[in-house]
């Protein structure tokens, strides 16, 4: 049994009786109808009624000709689906094995290939983290960085990851050539600090040493001037106490205490130094005794020889921070 005849596929045309018969009767119905009377006359009223009642039949009778006319159809589709799933159920038994044998190596090499990235992705994060390795370090541990991230072969050694291990070298190589900048200018200026500070330190501790040695040279001064005064003192006790209590108009010339003490110490000794006519010599055996001495009046200044050279030699290398009680340095006028 065929449903083919029913309808027409090409032209869309239906060949079903009760169809045609009531398509036909449309151009009637619609002239017996088309307008609808006053309903609240009793004419009108009959005539809306008679109206429903024909049409109602008609749409009746098309509906059940048409699930009669669709039933042949709809059961040839159900017919054709479960013949399409007993086939299908056949493909399916036989597609399902090698499915499963394709799906354990697709996800095998899914998961070598995950592996694999994440293996890609570590050394990708190890380049990026290169600068921060060196971050603050010397300017040739920074520079040592700087090789090593240039001789990464980022095009041939990442596969999957090339396009970002590629962009991770660059942006690494662009920060550590910063990196290196900067820190070579840190590290001028931190020498050229140090310099300065180190200067500055050996400037402070020869002024120390210049000023403990001054202040031990004014110590000793006052002890030697002190020791002075006191010998002073007891040589003008001495001095008193060789003093002749009465003097006669025939006395010799008085003699210092220190004659006098001599000749009473050392019997013979005005009589020798009388008779000695030998050029003598000062022999200095302690300077700072004799500076302290010149000090307290006990001689000229001129007893002192300035060494010149020492004195230049100081200015020079102090210039005008030069400290010293009694020096000043001063620059040499060359011209002629």
């Amino acid at each position: 049994m065929t449903i083919a005849n029913d309808v027409d596929l090409n032209t869309g045309k239906v060949n079903i009786a009760e169809y045609s018969k009531t398509d036909a009767a449309l151009a009637s119905l619609r002239e017996k109808y088309q307008t609808v009377p006053d309903a609240n006359t009793d004419e009108g009223y009959a005539f809306v009624k008679d109206g429903i009642k024909e049409l109602t039949g008609l749409r009746t009778k098309l509906e059940a000709a048409r699930k009669a006319a669709k039933e042949p159809h709809l059961k040839a589709g159900r017919i054709l689906d479960d013949e399409a799933k007993r086939i299908t159920a056949a493909l399916v038994a036989l597609e399902d094995p090698m499915k499963a044998a394709k799906k354990v190596v697709d996800d095998r090499i899914e998961r070598e290939r995950q592996e694999r990235i994440a293996r890609l992705q570590k050394k990708v994060d190890a380049i990026v983290a290169m600068p921060g390795q060196v971050r603050g370090k010397s300017s040739q541990e920074i520079t040592d960085m700087l090789d090593r991230v240039g001789e990464i072969d980022a095009m041939h050694d990442f596969y999957d990851l090339t396009k970002e291990a590629v962009a991770a070298r660059q942006a690494a190589l662009d920060e550590l050539t910063q990196m290196l900048a900067d820190r070579l200018e840190f590290e001028v200026a931190e020498e050229a600090r140090q310099k300065a500070e180190a200067e500055r330190a050996e400037l402070q501790r020869k002024f120390d040493e210049q000023q403990a040695e001054m202040q031990r040279q004014q110590q000793e001064i006052q002890r030697q001037q002190e020791e002075m005064r006191l010998q002073r003192e007891q040589l003008e006790r001495e001095r008193a106490a060789l003093q002749p209590a009465a003097p006669t108009s025939a006395s010799p010339a008085p003699v210092t205490g220190v004659e006098a003490k001599a000749a009473a110490t050392e019997p013979g000794l005005a009589k020798r130094t009388a008779q000695d006519n030998h050029l003598w010599r000062g022999v200095v055996t302690d300077k700072s005794a004799l500076i302290a001495a010149i000090a307290a009046g006990y001689g000229t200044e001129d007893l002192l020889i300035i060494d010149q050279l020492a004195l230049d030699s100081l200015a020079n290398d102090k210039r005008a921070a030069l400290e010293l009680p009694g020096v000043i340095a001063q620059p040499v006028n060359h011209a002629a």
